[in-house]
C-alpha cells in the first residue's frame, strides 16, 4: 500500500465516523471529540496539514451542532451512559435497575446469592434490546419504555448520568435549568461551542424539557399555557416528554 492509498484509507475510516449517525445522536460531545481526535493524529502524521485539518474540525462542529439542534424536539431515548431505575408502567414498584447496559432485577439487589446481572442492553439504530439472564429472552426498548415479550410494560426513570468520567443526577431546580438554558442559548447564538458541550449534556439530563407547544420562543413563550410562560415542562415518567 502506497501513501496515497494508506492516506485515503485513514479519511474514509474519519468519514465513517462523522458518518455515524447513532454515535453523533447518542453522545454529541464524544462524537466531535473523537473526530477531532482523529483529524489531530493525522496532521501529527503527516497524513494531512493544518488547513485539512481545520476542514475535517469545521466539518464535524457542523455535524455537532446539527445534532443537538435536532435532539431539541426528537423524543427522549436510551442512553449508554446513564443510569435508569426501571419501575412497572403506572405504578412505583420497582421491577430492576439499569446502568453501564447492565440489568439488574431488583431481587438481585437485594439477594447477593443471586447471579451478578439479569440482563444486557444492545442498542440499534431505533432504539435497544434488553436480553434477560438466563432465559435469552428479549424485551425492547423504545423511546424510555420497556415492553417484555408477555407485553409488561415498565418505564425507564433516569437517575444518572456519566459526563466525561464524572457521574451526575438530574437537576431538579427549575430556577437552575432555566439559568443553564439561557447561557446554552446566548453559546448557541455565539457559535461558542466549547461553552455549548460543557452545557448541553446536564441540560439533556435535568427533569424538565423544552415546551412542546411554544418551544421556548420570546415571541410565545409568554402566553403558553402549556409551560405557564417558563418555557419548559416537567418530564414524564417513561417517555422524557412533558
Amino acid at each position: 500500500m502506497n501513501f496515497d492509498q494508506a492516506k485515503a484509507l485513514r479519511l474514509q475510516q474519519w468519514r465513517s465516523t462523522l458518518d455515524d449517525h447513532d454515535f453523533r445522536m447518542q453522545n454529541p460531545e464524544a462524537y466531535r471529540q473523537t473526530l477531532h481526535s482523529m483529524s489531530a493524529t493525522l496532521t501529527a502524521e503527516r497524513v494531512i496539514d493544518e488547513l485539512q485539518r481545520f476542514d475535517l474540525n469545521e466539518m464535524a462542529n457542523a455535524a455537532y451542532w446539527h445534532a443537538v439542534e435536532e435532539l431539541q424536539t426528537c423524543a427522549a431515548h436510551y442512553c449508554g451512559a446513564s443510569t435508569y431505575d426501571v419501575i412497572s408502567h403506572g405504578s412505583t414498584e420497582l421491577f430492576g435497575k439499569i446502568g453501564r447496559s447492565i440489568f439488574y432485577a431488583s431481587a438481585t439487589l437485594t439477594d447477593g446469592t443471586r447471579p451478578a446481572y439479569d440482563g444486557k442492553i444492545y442498542r440499534d439504530a431505533n432504539g435497544a434490546d434488553l436480553v434477560l439472564n438466563p432465559s435469552g429472552a428479549v424485551g425492547r426498548i423504545t423511546g424510555l419504555i420497556l415492553t417484555l415479550p408477555d407485553g409488561q410494560m415498565y418505564d425507564l426513570i433516569e437517575t444518572g448520568r456519566t459526563v466525561e468520567g464524572v457521574s451526575h443526577v438530574p437537576i431538579e431546580d427549575p430556577d437552575l435549568y432555566r439559568a443553564l438554558v439561557d447561557l446554552a442559548q446566548m453559546a448557541q447564538e455565539c457559535r461558542d461551542l466549547c461553552a455549548f458541550e460543557k452545557i448541553r449534556p446536564f441540560i439533556d439530563l435535568a427533569k424538565f424539557r423544552c415546551c412542546p407547544t411554544c418551544f421556548d420562543r420570546f415571541d410565545k413563550c409568554e402566553d403558553c399555557s402549556t409551560c405557564s410562560g417558563k418555557g419548559f415542562v416537567t418530564k414524564q415518567a417513561g417517555t422524557g416528554q412533558p
